[in-house]
């Protein structure tokens, strides 16, 4: 049998799903639906995959010269070993800009996809999951908004985590509803004069007594994200959509209809 989990704040009673009934939740909205969500996550996932071949590669590269270095020619080949070319300038002096680039290309998509689980989660099987839908963010009216939120996110998080770890970390679970509520918000309302900032403080709100909750979820993940590095990356297709869902039925279950009503 599955409990809920009574949560009390500010003196008042409110239920809400333990992560089990959120993972139960997710699938049964999925179920028969797995090649959809597949479809819908495929851009992450192959990054994903990409992303761990790539770490592979990285760790088997450098257990290979290690081995040169130290292993072939002893501690003194360290001399030996020519790094003269590492510090030349190989014409990738805007990679970096590149790299961000296309991390703001993924973390777009990623919240597309995000939305489209959410509605999913929240309509049933009447919601569509096109592979179109991972780029709905891509639009006139959501591109700014979404774009300056998730800068000053960033930028924000980055300040925590510069000045102390542990306090960036959690400022990045208070932060990590922003998106969600810019969502029920613009659907609903006229958002146009609400600035990004407002979105951050409402995500700190209704994360007040909640980041574990949000932490602990985040850990029962870590076996599958073992299984993907295990398979190449090749759980990713399971994986990836599955996540993504139960972090989008976390925020219905913690919103309720805060924000998604007219």
């Amino acid at each position: 049998m599955v409990y809920a989990t009574i949560y009390k704040k500010r003196g008042v009673g409110k239920l809400y799903k333990t992560t089990a009934e959120l993972k139960s939740e997710v699938k049964e909205s999925l179920k028969g639906r797995w090649g959809e969500a597949i479809t819908l996550s495929i851009v992450p996932i192959i990054v994903k995959i990409l992303t761990i071949w790539a770490l592979i590669a990285a760790s088997f590269l450098f257990g290979s010269v290690l081995y040169y270095v130290f292993g072939k020619t002893g501690i003194s080949g360290v001399e030996q070993f020519d790094l003269s070319g590492v510090s030349q300038n190989d014409g990738n002096s805007n990679s970096p800009i590149i790299t961000l680039f296309l991390n703001f290309i993924q973390l777009f998509l990623t919240v597309g996809i995000s939305f489209t689980f959410l509605d999913v989660i929240r309509r049933g099987k009447s919601e569509s999951m096109q592979f179109k839908q991972a780029f709905r963010l891509f639009n006139g009216k959501d591109l700014g908004p979404v774009l300056l939120l998730n800068i000053l996110m960033y930028i924000f998080n980055n300040l925590w985590y510069w000045l102390f770890i542990i306090p960036g970390f959690i400022k990045s679970y208070s932060y990590s509803q922003a998106n969600f509520i810019y969502k029920d918000l613009s659907e609903n309302s006229d958002t146009t004069s609400v600035g990004p900032t407002y979105y951050i403080t409402e995500s700190r709100h209704l994360m007040n007594g909640h980041k574990k909750r949000l932490f602990w979820l985040d850990i029962t993940f870590l076996g599958w994200y073992i299984l993907s590095l295990v398979t190449f990356g090749l759980a990713e297709f399971f994986v990836t959509p599955y996540v993504t869902a139960t972090k989008a039925a976390f925020y219905n279950d913690l919103a309720k209809d805060k924000y998604n009503r007219k």
